[in-house]
């Protein structure tokens, strides 16, 4: 669970560099979208201790490939 917040804020981060400079106008997901993020991340960890540590893997796994592309 202790990841779980930095994890959210670094996808919140990276996804809203990449919308200023590649999405639309005006295009920024907002503090509802992080908290979302923060939730789902918050529930999988809470309710499937299992499947948390492999989801978190991923989303670092998908930023380290998403950073080195852009």
């Amino acid at each position: 669970m202790i990841f779980a917040l930095p994890t959210t804020a670094l996808l919140w981060f990276a996804t809203n560099k990449y919308l200023t400079f590649w999405g639309a106008e005006n295009a920024f997901i907002g503090s509802l979208g992080f908290w979302v993020i923060f939730g789902v991340f918050a529930f999988t960890s809470l309710f499937y201790p299992r499947l948390f540590p492999s989801l978190l893997g991923k989303a670092w796994s998908g930023l380290m490939k998403a950073e080195k592309w852009l």
